[in-house]
């Protein structure tokens, strides 16, 4: 790949911390950055504290002149993206934090790439092309955000491409479907269904429950990230990750009930639908497939993992 020696923002949060764990399993250096939000958590890096291999720097990306020193004097050969503020209902609350680490910060990121002449392999979303009724969206079709928080990371891919067209800066970008696994912080779909199964309390499910997304286990997605860097060496395009499996939230919830022996009645109550509640996401993996010979996770084994690997 010609490219050893990494700096991974966002690396003690979920997806993050998982890119962390392949990273230094295949014989990389990573500077890892995180500015340990709510969404980041200590134990998920723990375990590499005394790895030679990894050093860890609580910054925020938005910090430039800190982002351009680390680089420096770690020697970084190329940057891995995942730090964002990720949660639709926080964004529509009119967080700033959004507009500072999505767009901000990925301005502060391609200063760094810029000056400092390394490619970037940025980390967005299926959600910058909007709902879908039918059919999936490939990397060539425009992007129609219809939240605030996929508005900032749309932003930011353009950021991304503007210093890329203006400068000559080669880059890499992954819209990535619906992760899940053990580390996802609590306030998401799959951690609120096994806290309240365990704590005996009834699954919040939103509206009719039938929204769908395309989900992915979270160590697949990573597996699938680094290929693309490896085989692309930053070819200046976009690839989606997915693989395809698209679930309503009544199936999700099913198939975990179905991991516990327990019945639906007992545990599941209907809410008031959330704003900014998307009917369905979903997107192509034919150029993804195209470059890399990928067994997936299933599921059902990937809820299992979940299950098993859950602490919170």
């Amino acid at each position: 790949m010609g490219m050893n020696r990494f700096l991974l923002t966002g690396c003690a949060g979920f997806i993050g911390s998982h890119a962390l764990d392949l990273l230094l399993s295949n014989g990389h250096f990573v500077a890892g950055v995180d500015k340990m939000t709510y969404a980041a958590d200590e134990e998920n890096i723990k375990r590499h504290e005394s790895n030679p291999s990894f050093k860890f720097f609580e910054l925020d990306i938005c910090d430039q002149a800190g982002i351009n020193k680390i680089i420096q004097e770690n020697n970084i050969d190329c940057i891995i993206n995942f730090g964002a503020e990720t949660h639709v209902d926080n964004s529509i609350l009119g967080d700033n934090c959004f507009i500072d680490s999505n767009i901000t910060g990925v301005k502060s990121l391609m200063e760094n790439c810029k000056d400092l002449n390394i490619p970037i392999c940025h980390i967005s979303t299926d959600e910058v092309y909007g709902p879908i009724k039918d059919g999936s969206f490939s990397e060539d079709d425009k992007l129609s955000p219809k939240n605030f928080y996929s508005a900032t990371k749309a932003a930011a891919e353009h950021i991304v491409c503007a210093y890329a067209n203006t400068f000559g800066l080669d880059y890499v970008m992954v819209r990535m479907s619906n992760n899940y696994g053990p580390r996802q912080n609590s306030e998401k779909f799959v951690p609120t269904i096994i806290r309240s199964l365990k704590n005996n309390k009834k699954i919040p499910l939103y509206g009719d429950g039938k929204n769908v997304r395309d989900w992915i286990y979270v160590e697949d997605s990573v597996k699938i990230i680094y290929n693309i860097i490896y085989f692309t060496n930053f070819d200046n395009k976009v690839y989606n990750v997915s693989l395809c499996d698209e679930r309503n939230n009544v199936e999700v919830i099913q198939t975990m009930l179905d991991h516990f022996g327990l019945d639906w009645d007992d545990c599941v109550e209907f809410v008031d639908d959330r704003l900014g509640h998307d009917s369905r996401y979903s997107i192509t993996n034919h150029k993804m497939l195209n470059l890399i010979d990928f067994e997936a996770t299933s599921f059902e084994d990937g809820i299992k993992k979940t299950i098993e690997g859950h602490t919170g």
